[in-house]
């Protein structure tokens, strides 16, 4: 009864902002699931390739390939091995996505996918601040977590550190960790996604972003990390008009996350005291940036059409928005359920 009530209050503007809202936020979670797919899809091509070149051989019998390439254990556990992976699929989906994309929203100008000037100074100004964000709430998670392992309950991660070094493993993941990965995240969620949903209300576009973005990663602890980070990416994105500087903050930061493996793998000797430095130097710029240029982060929708609250609401309670986040939520939780039976 409320919700009719509540409905039938909205001005005929509002209903037309509800309506295309409505159709957009269908369109971008399609759009997301459709990603998700590509990446299925690739995985399984990359596969039959992996298998070809090592074998030799061709088949059309996905369970003869996966059967050859599970006893490859030295092979498929290498660096070189999943991080070619992950550039094969990860470029072929983008740009499946990306020609899906400029199809759907091609009266849409991507202001944000578009670099702008004096925007990548920014991005380096930001880049301390995020780091300091990311550092608290990697520390926060890391105790949350030791505490759920203290009392039996093992929360599964993700492992970046090189395995099997050589030339072309330390190319390949500094390839698609540092540069290939960032760019794609930026461009999928920040840039498609406040283009899609910013003109209704950035609010919700950001909340959005970072959500879809930290439940991406498929952990428990990188998800809350990558959430934390992400809202603060897509308010810098939405700020800015451009992801260029979210692209730079991104990349830096997972050059840092990944400095110490890389450093192993190519045998770079006294790299700890330089992180430690390093690390040092960017945290107090960091301090210094959030506490002067905190309120900078504040979203003003009060121009919108749709008050950001409605505008929260028409997205969350989407079908599509839903049945999107379903697709991201399940599989954090099975992996859960794996980790501790």
């Amino acid at each position: 009864m409320t919700t009719k009530k509540s409905v039938s209050l909205l001005t005929p503007e509002k209903q037309q902002e509800k309506k295309l809202l409505t159709i957009d936020c269908v369109k971008i979670s399609l759009l997301l699931i459709l990603y998700n797919l590509l990446n299925r899809i690739f995985a399984v091509l990359f596969f039959y390739v992996a298998y070809t070149y090592h074998s030799g051989k061709i088949t059309l019998s996905y369970s003869a390939v996966l059967s050859y390439l599970k006893k490859q254990t030295a092979f498929i556990s290498s660096t070189t091995f999943s991080m070619t992976a992950n550039l094969f699929i990860t470029l072929m989906s983008v740009l499946v996505f990306g020609i899906v994309f400029a199809i759907l929203f091609r009266k849409r100008e991507s202001s944000f996918i578009k670099p702008k000037k004096g925007t990548a100074v920014k991005g380096l100004k930001w880049f301390s601040a995020c780091f300091v964000i990311n550092i608290l709430l990697s520390q926060l998670i890391s105790i949350l977590t030791g505490i759920l392992g203290q009392n039996g309950v093992t929360v599964p991660t993700s492992d970046f550190s090189i395995h099997q070094p050589s030339a072309i493993a330390v190319i390949v993941q500094f390839s698609y960790v540092v540069i290939i990965a960032p760019i794609v995240e930026e461009f999928i969620y920040r840039g498609a996604i406040l283009t899609a949903l910013s003109p209704y209300g950035r609010g919700a576009a950001v909340l959005f972003s970072a959500l879809a973005f930290g439940l991406m990663h498929g952990n428990i602890p990188q998800a809350a990390s990558a959430f934390g980070t992400g809202l603060v990416y897509a308010i810098i994105a939405a700020k800015c008009g451009s992801i260029l500087p979210t692209v730079i903050i991104h990349c830096l930061n997972n050059l840092l996350a990944n400095f110490s493996s890389i450093s192993d793998a190519i045998g770079l000797e006294h790299y700890e005291t330089f992180m430690s430095v390093a690390e040092i130097v960017i945290g107090l710029v960091g301090f210094m940036v959030l506490f002067t240029s905190l309120k900078k982060l504040i979203i003003d929708d009060s121009e919108n059409v749709l008050t950001p609250k409605e505008c929260r609401r028409y997205v969350f309670t989407n079908p599509a928005t839903i049945v999107y986040m379903l697709c991201l939520i399940i599989p954090i939780i099975k992996s859960l359920v794996q980790a501790n039976s």
